[in-house]
């Protein structure tokens, strides 16, 4: 589990105390749902109307004892609703629709300033679609009194018996056995009791707390928020917690009157309960939306106020509201180009976007209150850097984008993740064109999403996007690439399909179709295609559905061979699954609907991305042409990469400073990936890297930033051979103008694409600790620990890094101490990541020690990027791998099994392992374990083939790199 199990006989009880005397209260409902109070009882929870008696009756509860007869069902019994202690345990892979929830009506009171226990209930109405006498629901961590537990019949306000009641702890359920059966006719009411805990994992309803200073002491003030995707409403009141079970829900909050709360719809009306210190907030009805999307908020937060739009508001800590502008300025900008985009006005009232000091992902995009991490939200504009700025517009796209795709259609089930995600992910890049066109942002599509996904598509332990989830440990690992970056670059490949207007057109009438309800991908292809036919923009033969169905359904990508045959003028085409590890054999019915466009010497139009036609198996299709000198296929980088003959190769290398950018990048990707499996030479890759390298004046940072990428897995695999030296002397002859260029002089004016080129180059430059650029680096930093000197900050990164990895332990403490003083977020990630450079063994030792205590200030939040940034360094990869061995069990207790913390750990393993002892290494680890994995058993799979294809690259790969480099060297007289 992600939380902790609670101990339920150590849930404490509270008395009221009224003039020395114990009283305990209950509240009753009638058949109409009146309330009335009686005494002493055991004490029960109050629903119905929200009126001052109610609400007294409410707080009454909390404050009055547990009964002592209470009893939790028998041992969290295992197996599937009323199944005998002897029977076969059966695990739950979803709820059954048997029932469905209507609406929820939810009262929750978390106690911030004791113990941190939630008390509630919840009363949801429930419609019958199949006749049954069971009511089966989600609950986790929660005790529910089931003394509590009553059914109604609405219509005449009839209990139904209860018989028996059942936690089921595979399928984290709770089990109501009635008397007798529900009735399809009949809508019914279900109230339960609950208490919980506000848990330290970010997951549920969770506490969180930063610190004020009052005079010289610190001070920690607690909050209270909530993470329910995708799993975790249940961690909070027992729901039916899957997508597609859509309710409305009308909340409740308990608050101390000195604190604020927030939920997914504007205030209502609040009711004080002066005598206790208590306000009950009280909000509007949502509309119909899925329990992940939930959620609430209490804190001592303020309001971002500059400005007049009142429907959107940033809440953040006091001392960080100047921080709150850009998101402020920027969020309801993107919001109008969303409504004018899909043609469909955002339906609530209003937005609040809530700064958390502890959060697990970037930001979650609940209806009307979106939840970010401070680093994801807040800009500094005097320390945030470019990447920083970057990914603040990208994430407050990519929520906003949510509230279509995901929101108001919502998928079927996780299995159909990448039908918001993948969405959310391209269309956060056309907002922040929209917001910031000087960027040209969309180039950088390609690298970020496209390549990103195929680096973790090419393995043959990928997963396809459609993919089938079967518990809560599923869904969670499902929350990766592959939904995310291998979505998004799917969209962008049905939008180049399609066309612009038409995949507009056809969006806009998939949302409409799907308003307030669920929908899986076949409900998106069957409007796609649609209005492809209305316009023309596809054969009325063929639609989306078939077109679509390999991409979604199979794991993995193709490559596309092209075969010239110049004296007749023929190119033929043919197709199968690339995998990194060439030697392993793929399933022989694997094959996609690939759209191929392309361009030759006789007609150079690069623009037209339009499928010319469609490969659709392994069979060839031929092209005639006319005198072919050169070919390009696969103009608009679709989710695929390209095989060429040696001839078209070579011509290519020839004129790719004439092509675009993009295209640049994906011609080294392509060659690349095709080299690391033994499809082509490597000096293919190598040679259009050193023409880009020896020609390319401009420094564009589109090309450069693939290939950095690519050399530094060369950096990395060769770091401990006797190939390392001669790597080097190339990578620095070939790139010598940027790397001697680019300086760290920067200006507070430069223009966006000059501060990443300067964050991408310098890092490269910096590496020799005796050369220019790190000499410079120490200099800076020495000036900004003994005289306080302002380092820009988009060269903090490098000069921090560099300064710390050839410094000494007053360097690291120096940087250590900064990192706990800084109000900047964006500071505080810069010095996180560079207190990993260190080349001092127990410095990192000691690091990776402080990233699982609770008193060294780094949030667990922060864990992973710790961990990354050790075992990312060639000094500390050893260190890394020893202490998730070593710490396995401590790690996890920890961190617990959300957000994939864990799991990213597991992943940042394999960047220098590239032998057979390695790999011995991390299976046993992994065998170990193979009892406890949880939530990283995929990670594990991936990281164990990456370092396999590390060690058949070292068989297949060096010698013929090395004697290449060699080549080079003596040829530049190196």
């Amino acid at each position: 589990m992600v939380g902790r199990k609670i101990d339920y006989n150590s849930v404490p009880s509270v008395d009221l105390q009224n003039n020395g005397n114990q009283k305990k209260y209950t509240v009753n409902r009638g058949s109409s749902g009146d309330i009335s109070i009686s005494k002493p009882v055991c004490a029960l929870f109050v629903m119905g109307a929200i009126v001052l008696a109610a609400v007294a009756a409410v707080i009454t509860y909390f404050l009055a004892p547990s009964c002592s007869g209470h009893s939790l069902p028998a041992s969290l019994t295992r197996g599937r609703a009323r199944i005998e202690e002897d029977e076969p345990s059966v695990k739950y892979i979803s709820l059954p629709r048997s029932v469905v929830p209507v609406h929820y009506r939810l009262y929750i009171l978390p106690k911030l300033e004791t113990d941190f226990t939630t008390f509630g209930n919840v009363t949801i109405k429930l419609k019958i679609n199949e006749k049954t006498d069971e009511i089966l629901l989600n609950a986790l961590d929660l005790k529910i009194n089931e003394h509590s537990v009553s059914v109604r019949r609405l219509k005449d306000g009839k209990f139904i018996k209860v018989l028996g009641q059942k936690y089921i702890e595979d399928s984290q359920g709770y089990s109501i056995h009635l008397e007798q059966s529900l009735s399809v006719q009949d809508e019914y009411e279900l109230f339960m009791e609950f208490t919980g805990t506000l848990n330290d994992y970010m997951v549920g309803f969770y506490r969180s707390h930063y610190f004020i200073k009052d005079s010289n002491t610190s001070i920690s003030r607690w909050i209270a928020s909530t993470q329910f995707s995708p799993t975790d409403a249940r961690r909070a009141f027992p729901c039916f917690d899957e997508p597609s079970f859509k309710a409305k829900f009308t909340i409740s909050i308990a608050r101390p009157s000195n604190m604020s709360t927030l939920s997914n719809m504007p205030l209502k009306d609040s009711t004080v309960i002066a005598s206790d210190n208590i306000t009950w907030d009280n909000y509007n009805e949502t509309p119909l939306m899925s329990s992940y999307l939930v959620a609430f908020t209490v804190h001592d937060f303020a309001p971002y106020r500059h400005g007049v739009n009142k429907s959107f508001k940033i809440w953040t800590r006091q001392n960080l509201l100047d921080y709150a502008q850009y998101a402020f300025e920027v969020g309801p900008r993107m919001l109008s180009f969303f409504e004018n985009y899909f043609g469909i006005k955002y339906p609530l009232p209003k937005i609040d976007v809530v700064a958390l000091p502890d959060f697990g992902f970037n930001a979650m995009e609940n209806w009307g209150l979106i939840t970010f991490r401070e680093s994801g939200l807040l800009l500094d504009r005097l320390s945030s850097t470019i990447s920083h700025n970057r990914a603040v517009s990208l994430t407050l796209g990519h929520e906003l984008a949510h509230f279509w795709f995901g929101n108001l259609v919502t998928p079927k089930g996780w299995d159909d993740l990448w039908l918001k995600e993948g969405f959310s992910t391209y269309f956060e890049y056309l907002a922040v064109d929209k917001i910031h066109p000087d960027w040209q942002i969309l180039d950088e599509f390609f690298y970020d999403q496209t390549y990103t996904a195929m680096r973790t598509d090419r393995f043959i332990s990928s997963r396809p996007i459609h993919f089938k989830v079967e518990n809560s440990n599923d869904i969670r690992q499902v929350f990766d690439a592959i939904s995310y970056s291998k979505g998004a670059s799917l969209v962008n490949q049905v939008a180049n399909i399609l066309g612009e207007d038409t995949f507009k057109e056809g969006l806009r009438k998939f949302l409409n179709n799907n308003s307030f309800a669920n929908a899986d991908h076949d409900d998106l292809w069957d409007a796609l295609t649609e209005q492809a036919h209305i316009d023309g923009a596809l054969d009325k033969n063929l639609s989306m559905r078939v077109i679509m169905k390999g991409w979604i359904d199979q794991a993995g990508f193709p490559v596309v061979t092209v075969t010239p045959d110049y004296e007749k003028n023929v190119l033929k085409f043919s197709q199968r699954r690339f995998i990194l590890n060439g030697k392993v054999q793929t399933k022989s019915d694997e094959s996609w609907w690939i759209p191929i466009s392309y361009t030759t010497n006789n007609n150079t139009k690069l623009e037209d991305g339009k499928p010319k036609f469609w490969l659709d198996s392994y069979k060839e299709e031929s092209v005639n042409l006319t005198h072919i000198q050169w070919y390009l296929v696969n103009l608009k980088q679709n989710y695929y990469i390209v095989n060429y003959d040696e001839k078209n190769w070579k011509a290519l290398s020839d004129m790719i400073m004439y092509l675009p950018p993009v295209i640049r990048a994906q011609l080294v990707g392509d060659s690349m990936n095709l080299a690391r499996a033994g499809i082509i030479d490597y000096s293919i890759p190598l040679n259009l890297i050193k023409v880009i390298g020896a020609h390319d004046r401009d420094i564009i940072f589109v090309p450069l930033e693939l290939i950095f990428s690519e050399t530094d897995f060369l950096y990395n695999i060769l770091f401990n051979t006797p190939a390392f030296g001669v790597y080097e002397k190339y990578f620095w002859t070939i790139f010598n103008f940027p790397l001697e260029t680019v300086d760290f002089d920067e200006s507070p004016s430069e223009r966006y694409i000059k501060k990443r080129i300067r964050r991408l180059v310098l890092p490269q430059a910096c590496r020799k600790p005796n050369e220019k650029c790190a000499i410079t680096a120490r200099q800076i930093f020495r000036s900004w620990k003994d005289n306080n000197y302002r380092v820009f900050p988009n060269i903090r990164s490098v000069v921090y890094c560099t300064a710390i990895r050839d410094g000494d332990d007053e360097d690291w403490e120096f940087a250590y101490n900064q990192y706990l003083k800084a109000l900047s977020v964006s500071e505080k990630q810069t010095i996180l990541s560079a207190l990993g450079c260190s080349s001092k063994h127990w410095m990192l030792s000691k690091y990776l020690e402080m990233m699982i205590s609770n008193t060294s200030g780094i949030r667990k939040q922060d864990g992973s990027v710790v961990f990354d940034a050790v075992a990312s360094n060639i000094y500390g990869h050893n260190l890394a791998f020893d202490f998730i061995r070593n710490k396995w069990k401590e790690i996890n207790e920890y961190f617990g099994e959300g957000f994939r913390t864990v799991s990213r750990m597991v992943e940042s393993l394999p960047t220098f392992m590239n032998t057979p002892e390695h790999l011995k290494q991390l299976e046993i680890f992994r065998d170990e374990n193979k009892y406890n994995l949880k939530a990283t058993n995929r990670a594990f799979t991936n990281t164990i083939e990456k370092v396999k294809t590390n060690i058949q690259w070292m068989k297949l790969n060096y010698k013929s790199v090395e004697s290449w480099l060699k080549q080079q060297v003596q040829h530049y007289q190196i």
